[in-house]
């Protein structure tokens, strides 16, 4: 009798720890699936490029019209190295530049949207300008495909999920350092609950902007190859209804004490004109260090490259 009662004691125990340790398990489970969640939350809404207006000088600024009666000296034909850019003496320049986009979910620019200089920020900085600044070196590769790859690091997609002829294009571009870093990248499609929860308490332009990002995720995780596409799930179809405080056009004065006027003609080129003021002896314009940026939010920041768009 008296085993028997020990016996049953012992089972006892066993539920009892058994039920103990489910619990704590269960506890665990649910603080490591808290910690998983914050974690891919945190990766959802990361940004891969942060220049935005705030980055910008706004006290520093001449209207539009400033100089528009100025003759002004095309730089399609000046020498340029990578290294020193444009050397720019005091006076009026123009330039016609390629440029991409630098942030998916915007309007392409349009007549209403003036831009000012920021510097590129972020993450994924050294990546995004090698992949603008070596393209100068690479002309034979189309600028589709620049921008695809630019598209795709800003949305944090898996390098793995994109074709092998953008890989192949990375590799060109980039350092080794650099492609081990993009390869090491990204995330797939993500649920629409988690997308959800990720973005609930975020206001409107952010979340239409992981959309997208969502959306280009999604591309590179298909079978899709059509640019097209890419570009109908990477932008805003219309013209942004927003009204920009500064006006298309407008001067800002560079850091390196030029004025500079970012003129796009959509996103994948624009007119830079430049005046260098008698103060200065010379000045080195290097276009690839630029980007330009909006006054409003939900249109596109645009990274000027090196490469002419001279007729």
């Amino acid at each position: 009798m008296k085993r028997i009662i020990q016996l049953f004691v012992l089972l006892t125990m066993f539920s009892v720890n058994a039920q103990i340790f489910d619990i704590l398990k269960d506890k665990v489970l649910d603080k490591a699936g808290s910690l998983v969640g914050r974690k891919l939350i945190g990766s959802i809404t990361s940004e891969a490029i942060t220049t935005n207006f705030k980055d910008c000088n706004k006290a520093d600024v001449k209207n539009p019209s400033f100089a528009e009666n100025e003759k002004y000296i095309n730089l399609c034909n000046n020498s340029f190295s990578q290294r020193e850019g444009y050397v720019l003496r005091p006076g009026y320049y123009t330039i016609n530049l390629k440029s991409f986009c630098l942030k998916a979910g915007t309007y392409a620019p349009s007549s209403g949207d003036g831009y000012l200089y920021a510097p590129l920020k972020g993450p994924k900085k050294e990546v995004i300008s090698s992949l603008v600044k070596n393209w100068y070196l690479h002309q034979d590769i189309p600028q589709e495909q620049v921008q695809s790859l630019i598209w795709g690091v800003i949305a944090k997609s898996s390098f793995k999920n994109m074709s092998s002829d953008l890989q192949i294009v990375a590799a060109r571009l980039l350092s080794k350092k650099e492609f081990l870093q993009l390869s090491k990248m990204g995330l797939d499609f993500i649920p629409d609950s988690m997308m959800s929860k990720a973005k609930s308490s975020l206001p409107k332009p952010v979340q239409v902007a992981l959309d997208a990002e969502n959306k280009i995720r999604n591309y590179f995780s298909s079978s899709s190859s059509s640019y097209a596409d890419l570009e109908r799930l990477a932008m805003l179809g219309g013209i942004n209804p927003e009204k920009s405080e500064i006006a298309y056009g407008t001067w800002g004065l560079h850091p390196k004490g030029y004025w500079v006027s970012y003129q796009p003609h959509g996103y994948r080129e624009m007119t830079v004109k430049i005046y260098v003021p008698a103060t200065l002896s010379t000045v080195n314009f290097i276009p690839s260090d630029d980007v330009a940026v909006p006054a409003n939010t939900s249109s596109q920041r645009l990274m000027v490259s090196d490469v002419l768009n001279c007729q």
